[in-house]
Parts: structure tokens; C-alpha cells; sequence
């Protein structure tokens, strides 16, 4: 590289996508590097006068600098670039690679980060308040100790979701998963910080959901059959409704089995249809009633796990029946008391 040439080449070997490019503009006067990598703070006038549109500016210098309401920065190649006290307030910054950057101590209320590139990055004590980070890759984004509000954009998925569909192989898939369970769990400890409760439940519900997704492109079917059944009984510890839901499920179930596999044996007789087919078809409604009212209350205080004993089960069916139902009662009791225990927290 000529001495008149600045020569910086930013190590970008680890990013599968950007090849390197070594910095050809000319040095300054202090004929070290060029105006972009150089650490002398850099004025609105400087900038203008350095516009370069589209060229990478990889490693840029911006520490300092005056960025507010800009745009010419949006959608340009700025991996690794240092923005330690710039001002970015209401800077366009959207689809730009900044993959590796810094932001320590940044303004960047009302900037647009929208579909940028902001993997490795770092962002400490930085203002993010009114910031758009709709569908930005955030994975491994360090946040430190960053301000947020309501009005702080990061969209209703992460942008892995999306990706996912476009995925070639399991492996690949998986390892996108991953990169969305990752970004919701980094978005649920930031919104938990900035008391954002309801934009935390949500986070913590995506990432259990990519976790499951992930189970199954992995082929971890045991992993993912549990996740599974996490999501429908008690949607993941958070709905005390499904729980109840998956209760009321299987006493009706039950309750409606026990008479058609060998009845219902009770102090004052049986109530049972030998022939379950042929015996409901004959029976009168009164009839009818009497057995399932039996069976539905045997099965409460089976679930329940009271056992009055005044009811008994008739055959091995019937039995084990009662005796799954008895298991599942206890954990869905107790699945029930972990929800509620986990909302009050």
C-alpha cells in the first residue's frame, strides 16, 4: 500500500458474508490514516465534505461526532465502526451492516435501526428511547445498562422467524432457531430492566416457541414433545386458563368413559352398560342421566383425588382409567399452583 493511501483493512474473517477490503483513500495531514479512520473528531462540515455514497466504511471512526437526523448512512458497510459518543438522535440508519460496532454512551433517541446488521454490536449506557429496531439481527448484540420506553420498536417477531422459511438444511434451520431464542431471551432481560412486563411475557413466550421449533429440526423429539406439551397445557407456565381447560378436558373425558368399559359399582347398586351400543340406544333418558351423572362426579373426585369410596370402578379398563386420571389430577393440580405462583411473580 502507498504511504499515500490510508491501507486499513477491518478483520472481517469471521463474517461468512463480507470479504475484505483494504481502505485506498488518501491520508491526512497527518499522513497516518484517511478522515474516516483517523480519531480526530470529525464536524457536520467535514462530513459534507466527505460524502462518498456507497462506499464501505468499515472500522469508520465516529466517535464524537454530530449524526442527528442524518440519513446518508443508511445502507452502507460500517462493520466495526465506533460510535462512543456520537450523537445519532433521529439518524436513518436502516439496512446498515453493522455487525461488530460500538454505540457506548449514544444518543440514539428516534434513530432507525430497521433491518440493520447489528450482530456483535454493543450498545452501553445508550439512549434507545423512540429507536426503531424492527427486524434488526440483534443476535449476540450486548446490551448494557440501555434506556428504553414504550414507544422503543423492536417489532412483534425477531427477524429469525422470518428466516427460518428461507433455510436449506435441518442444521441450518436449527442454528437460525437458535439465534431467535437467543434474541428474545436478550429482549425479555431488557424489558424486564425497563419495567415492560407485557413486552417481556411476549419475549419469553417467542423464545420458548423457537426452543420447540428448534427441538424438532434438531430431531431432539423428547425435547420437543415436552415443549410440546408445555405450550398446550399451560402455554409455556403462563396461562392458568389452559390448565384448567386441560383439567376440565380430561374429567369430562373421563367421566363420559367410565360407563361404556365396565361401569360404576355404588352402595345401592350398579350403574353400568354391559352392552354399551345396545344398552344406551334402549335406555331412556332419565336412564342415560343417571349413569353419566355418576360417572362424571366418580371422575371429579377421582381427578380431585379425594376417594370417598363410594363409588368403585367395574373391570381393568375402568380401573386403570381411574387410575391415569388420579396421576394426571395431582400434576395438573400442582402445574396449576406453579402458573399461579409464577403470574404473582
Amino acid at each position: 500500500m502507498s504511504e499515500t493511501r490510508c491501507g486499513y483493512v477491518e478483520d472481517v474473517e469471521p463474517l461468512a458474508d463480507r470479504g475484505k477490503a483494504c481502505c485506498w483513500r488518501p491520508v491526512n495531514e497527518s499522513g497516518e490514516d484517511c478522515f474516516w479512520h483517523d480519531n480526530t473528531p470529525k464536524t457536520v462540515e467535514a462530513f459534507d465534505d466527505h460524502p462518498e455514497p456507497g462506499d464501505r466504511l468499515d472500522g469508520a471512526d465516529f466517535r464524537g461526532a454530530d449524526l442527528a437526523d442524518t440519513s446518508w448512512l443508511r445502507e452502507r458497510s460500517l462493520v466495526g465502526a465506533d460510535f462512543t459518543g456520537a450523537t445519532l438522535r433521529g439518524a436513518d440508519l436502516s439496512g446498515t451492516d453493522l455487525r461488530r460496532a460500538t454505540f457506548d454512551r449514544v444518543d440514539a433517541r428516534r434513530t432507525r435501526f430497521d433491518r440493520a446488521d447489528v450482530e456483535g454490536a454493543t450498545f452501553e449506557n445508550a439512549d434507545l428511547r423512540d429507536a426503531n429496531l424492527n427486524r434488526a439481527k440483534l443476535y449476540r448484540t450486548g446490551f448494557t445498562d440501555v434506556r428504553l420506553n414504550r414507544a422503543s420498536n423492536f417489532g412483534d417477531q425477531v427477524v429469525y422467524e422470518d428466516l427460518v422459511n428461507d433455510a436449506d438444511d435441518r442444521e441450518t434451520r436449527a442454528a437460525t432457531l437458535e439465534a431467535a431464542s437467543w434474541t428474545y431471551r436478550e429482549l425479555r432481560r431488557l424489558f424486564k430492566q425497563d419495567a415492560l412486563p407485557g413486552r417481556a411475557r411476549a419475549c419469553y413466550l417467542g423464545e420458548k416457541n423457537a426452543r420447540r421449533r428448534a427441538a424438532w429440526a434438531r430431531g431432539e423429539y423428547l425435547r420437543a414433545l415436552k415443549l410440546e406439551g408445555s405450550r398446550w397445557v399451560m402455554r409455556y407456565g403462563t396461562s392458568p386458563t389452559r390448565v384448567v381447560t386441560s383439567s376440565a378436558v380430561v374429567m369430562g373425558c373421563s367421566g363420559f368413559l367410565y360407563p361404556l368399559t365396565g361401569g360404576l359399582r355404588t352402595a345401592s347398586g350398579t350403574y353400568a352398560f354391559e352392552q354399551p351400543i345396545i344398552d344406551i340406544l334402549a335406555a331412556t333418558p332419565g336412564q342415560l342421566m343417571s349413569v353419566f351423572y355418576q360417572g362424571f362426579y366418580f371422575s371429579v373426585v377421582t381427578f380431585a383425588t379425594l376417594s370417598y369410596g363410594d363409588i368403585q370402578p367395574i373391570g381393568a379398563v375402568a380401573r386403570a382409567i381411574a387410575g391415569i386420571e388420579s396421576l394426571l389430577g395431582s400434576l395438573l393440580l400442582a402445574l396449576l399452583l406453579f402458573v399461579l405462583t409464577q403470574r404473582v411473580q
